[in-house]
């Protein structure tokens, strides 16, 4: 039976975690809770020190939850950079803005651009004015040979317009404002090469810079050795943390299959260090203290070292102190709970960075130990195998279905769908990683030795990376290889975690009524499940996507889209814009057409012909030129959409249409638009500006039906 009492952290910790996610919803000053926190401590240090305290303790507790839930809530407002007043956005941002500052990550390639993470020194309106600032800055700088020079640690001058980091285009898109933000980034620039310069270098942390010099030399080495792409970007990524150059078919091939976890580095990576060197320090048979306290500094220098050269990214930092603590628990050798001491590595973990909370690899991470921990020996109870070979495979099939029924609901929520063949990815990559990090570490080291030696542990490497590649194309080409589009909101995988809760109490307390709780619970996630599908059959619904120089418009029956795109988007562009929705909506079957064809289509209560829609009751006109002379009578359209900046004026549009709104779509140049607006403005026409505003979405109220006369 579980006793609290034994790890008291998991407390301390669920009361630091509320008062953070409090703050994260709130966003409120938190000079009050401060207040309230320093008072909490008077009574605690009194009940205490009383006689008869043992009654009280339930007292104790509540106060001392309390106490730390208002300290995560002020540790998560202090964190937020925007709270401080050196921030260089308080007041008001000038037009054009020069700054000074230092780069604080290794800086990567996006496009036309390179990206640069950005800690602003100074900032003013001008060279001569700049006064100490601070606050973190995303930079893009348009890419040339300067650029690419850059490295972590210089310092940079630049002259730009300063922007709030902008909102979400479409619906249901991955919101890359809130991602930023809880990296501490709120504001961004594009420099071109001309606005900016590199006054000096080697100002960020020396330890740091080294490990990402170290890095790159070593991503040289595994490029000299492993000479095709795909075995490339996989051994770089596993081995040291270096995704740069993943291709899109690979990072698809190991979602599919349920790996990602492998390419990121992460607690895997560093739980295989920790393994690896425990199991090989143990052969030394010697058992004085002595001994046991320097295994103990030699893994933890071990594990360090590794996530300084995979760049120290937070991830890796997060399982280097988790491992940490596990590991000065094993020396301790108390009875101390494995819960206890995870616990208290994610307690230290919030109090420096609250914001960590909020990251999915930080979530995943704990609940996939948790769940290793207490599901599987449960598990492989439920099959006793004699043969010893047979029963490594099955313990290891054990934790991959461990660390997946408790990250389920989570990974549900996040990506909406769920690999069903993850136990047999498990199953081959999970051991093969540890050979690659072995094969990977031996390469770099045999190279500083022996490059000849180092030819063959690179064609060993190859060849293992090769298999591992293989194998996953394999299993994601199985037929049910992976159930796509589940709808799973935050409700549903609230409700399944309370049900999971209420299984892992049934199992530790051996009381039928947990079980009652589960099944409830289980049953409200079902009904929250079925609402979801359900509001999906709601009304119909018409969305013009917000698509740089491109057009593309959804419009929503049921279960049913049809899209109208322009001949020049592909099929990834718009499924990052439009496959958020379309999943929120529930579509299972699209069919998209050309604005460029001159057939006429048509499916179920949707028609389409030459620039026209007919939609549920609704009238839409595709405008991409002038219109001809004005008719004898107005063309009746609810919804006109201007794409491809034709040119024409306002007046052409209202002497040929009766319309309720005109939409500028994203194919429009931005000074051709906000003369149309101008205009509208004037005519008192109704306008909406998607490069502006985000994504057109109209729900439309199905036509009533007539009712049949009687006879």
């Amino acid at each position: 039976m579980l006793n609290w009492r034994e790890f008291p952290f998991v407390r301390l910790t669920i009361a630091l975690m509320a008062g953070i996610v409090l703050q994260m919803f709130l966003d409120y000053d938190s000079t009050t809770l401060i207040a309230l926190s320093l008072v909490l401590i008077i009574p605690l240090f009194f009940i205490a020190k009383m006689r008869g305290r043992y009654r009280y303790r339930w007292l104790f507790g509540v106060l001392l939850g309390l106490a730390l839930a208002a300290l995560g809530f002020h540790l998560a407002w202090y964190h937020n950079e925007l709270n401080d007043a050196a921030h260089f956005s308080r007041g008001t941002l000038p037009e054009e803005s020069f700054l000074a500052g230092n780069i604080t990550d290794a800086p990567a390639e996006t496009g036309k651009w390179v990206k640069v993470e950005l800690m602003v020194k100074a900032f003013g309106p001008a060279p001569d004015s700049l006064k100490p600032k601070t606050g973190r800055l995303l930079l893009y700088l348009a890419k040339d040979a300067a650029a690419l020079a850059l490295n972590y640690g210089d310092a940079l001058l630049l002259h730009g317009r300063i922007m709030a980091v902008p909102p979400p285009e479409n619906p249901h898109v991955f919101d890359y404002r809130r991602y930023l933000h809880f990296q501490n980034i709120h504001y961004q620039t594009f420099v071109r090469g001309s606005d900016w310069k590199r006054v000096s270098h080697g100002c960020g942390n020396r330890l740091f810079g080294m490990a990402l010099a170290l890095q790159k030399n070593f991503v040289h080495t595994l490029r000299k050795h492993l000479t095709t792409p795909e075995e490339l970007a996989v051994g770089s990524a596993l081995i040291l943390g270096y995704r740069n150059e993943m291709p899109e078919e690979i990072k698809t091939a190991y979602i599919r299959t349920g790996a990602m976890h492998v390419l990121a580095v992460s607690g895997l990576h560093v739980g295989i260090v920790f393994l690896l060197l425990n199991f090989s320090l143990k052969r030394i048979l010697k058992n004085s203290r002595a001994w046991r306290i320097a295994r103990m500094l030699l893994i933890l220098l071990a594990i360090w070292a590794f996530a300084l050269i995979t760049g120290a990214s937070p991830s890796v930092v997060r399982a280097a102190v988790m491992f940490s603590f596990i590991n000065v628990g094993l020396l301790l050798r108390q009875y101390a709970s494995i819960y206890n001491t995870l616990a208290s590595s994610a307690f230290c973990l919030l109090l420096w960075n609250p914001y960590w909370l909020a990251s999915v690899s930080f979530q995943l991470s704990y609940l996939a130990v948790y769940g290793i921990v207490y599901f599987q020996s449960k598990i492989s109870r439920l099959w006793i195998i004699e043969n010893k070979a047979g029963r490594q495979l099955w313990e290891l099939v054990c934790v991959s279905l461990a660390a997946q029924l408790m990250t389920l609901p989570l990974t549900l929520f996040y990506f909406h769908q769920f690999p069903t063949f993850f136990w047999l990815s498990s199953l081959i990559l999970v051991p093969a990683s540890g050979f690659v990090l072995g094969g990977g570490l031996l390469l770099l080291a045999v190279e500083a030795v022996s490059p000849g030696l180092a030819f063959f542990v690179g064609k060993g490497l190859w060849a293992l990376l090769w298999f591992c590649n293989k194998s996953v194309f394999i299993i994601g080409q199985l037929p049910g290889a992976v159930v796509k589009d589940i709808p799973i909101g935050a409700g549903a995988s609230l409700l399944l975690y309370l049900a999971l809760l209420g299984i892992m109490a049934a199992i530790s307390f051996k009381h039928s009524r947990w079980v009652l709780a589960a099944l409830s619970l289980f049953v409200l996630a079902g009904g929250n499940y079925a609402f979801t599908i359900y509001r999906q059959l709601g009304h119909p619904q018409a969305v013009v996507y917000n698509i740089y120089k491109h057009t593309a418009i959804d419009f929503f029956d049921g279960k049913r889209v049809c899209s109208l795109t322009d001949t020049g988007l592909d099929e990834r562009t718009l499924s990052f814009a439009a496959g958020g929705h379309r999943l929120f909506m529930g579509a299972n079957e699209c069919r998209t057409f050309s604005l460029n064809d001159t057939c006429a289509h048509a499916s179920g209560r949707w028609f389409f012909q030459r620039g026209f829609v007919q939609f549920q009751g609704t009238r839409w006109a595709i405008v991409s030129a002038p219109p001809d002379a004005a008719p004898d009578e107005k063309i009746a359209a609810d919804y006109l959409v201007v794409r491809g900046s034709p040119k024409l004026k306002i007046e052409d549009l209202t002497a040929v249409f009766d319309f309720k709104k005109i939409i500028f779509d994203a194919t429009n140049k931005k000074w051709q638009v906000a003369a149309w607006k101008k205009a509208c403005e004037r005519l008192n026409a109704g306008y909406y500006d998607v490069n502006t505003s985000g994504a057109f979405v109209l729900d439309i109220e199905p036509p009533k039906q007539r009712k049949m006369p009687e006879d």
